[in-house]
């Protein structure tokens, strides 16, 4: 097993803390990054025992995962190796060596077709790859987080000049004592026009020849009708009336805005 200084992993960490690294490491076969051509592969038993191969050569260790300080260590025969993980993403799994700034890398065998890497410089340049694209997200998340806040912003303050606009609307609507008058009439004719058309059908014969059936469906229908009839005439004119006072106060803020 061999580990590497790599100035680039030791200025940023790119580990989940919440990651289960045993799941991550075990059912894997893993290839170890060596620059001297060596064939090394380590199989991650959940049992604990760890498969190591050196071209073909298997060595028996074993290996555990420690909560506590969040290290794995690693035990052959003649040593064992206390590495904290530090990087990982679909292809790497990088391990930084305990009280060192050496690391040792591991890439995922499944993968290793798409990436092979040959050099130790190729390895950094991975990284600063990965690092510059990481920069770019988060840069790329920063900027849709402000186009976020000023249309939210945007539209916060179209909002509230709308709501200034259509107070000072109503206002102008209360003062309108044509506006008023009408609307006071439509509302008495709403309870009054029914009133009036039930009595003179009461009153008619129509009424005293219908059955008991017919007599109230007629008087509901009568009814309704009664409550349409100020709605569609006077309604009609308060629409229009409040459409040209609408017009002029918009017409009178644009000239007050050039």
């Amino acid at each position: 097993m061999k580990t590497y200084l790599l100035d680039i992993l030791s200025r940023y960490n790119r580990f989940s803390e919440n990651l289960d690294v045993k799941t991550v490491l075990c059912n894997k076969s893993w290839w170890i990054f060596n620059d001297s051509g060596d064939k090394e592969l380590y199989i991650f038993q959940e049992n604990g025992s760890l498969i190591a191969s050196v071209n073909g050569n298997v060595i028996n260790a074993t290996w555990q995962y420690i909560a506590a300080n969040k290290s794995l260590v690693i035990s052959f025969k003649e040593q064992s190796y206390m590495l904290h993980p530090s990087f990982i993403d679909n292809i790497i799994f990088a391990l930084q060596q305990d009280g060192t700034e050496r690391f040792l890398f591991m890439i995922n065998e499944e993968q290793k077709q798409l990436f092979y890497l040959k050099s130790l410089n190729e390895l950094n340049s991975y990284f600063e790859e990965a690092e510059r694209k990481r920069i770019e997200a988060k840069q790329q998340e920063k900027r849709i987080l402000l186009e976020q806040q000023e249309i939210e912003q945007q539209k916060a303050k179209q909002h509230k000049i709308e709501q200034e606009q259509q107070n000072e609307i109503d206002n102008a609507l209360s003062k309108s004592t044509l506006y008023q008058t009408l609307g006071c009439i439509m509302w008495i004719l709403t309870y009054l026009t029914p009133i009036i058309l039930i009595f003179c059908y009461i009153s008619s014969d129509e009424f005293n020849r219908a059955g008991w059936g017919d007599r109230i469906g007629l008087i509901i229908s009568i009814a309704l009708l009664g409550l349409f009839i100020p709605w569609i005439t006077i309604g009609s004119l308060l629409a229009f009336l409040e459409g040209k006072i609408t017009k002029r106060y918009k017409r009178t803020k644009n000239r007050k805005s050039v």
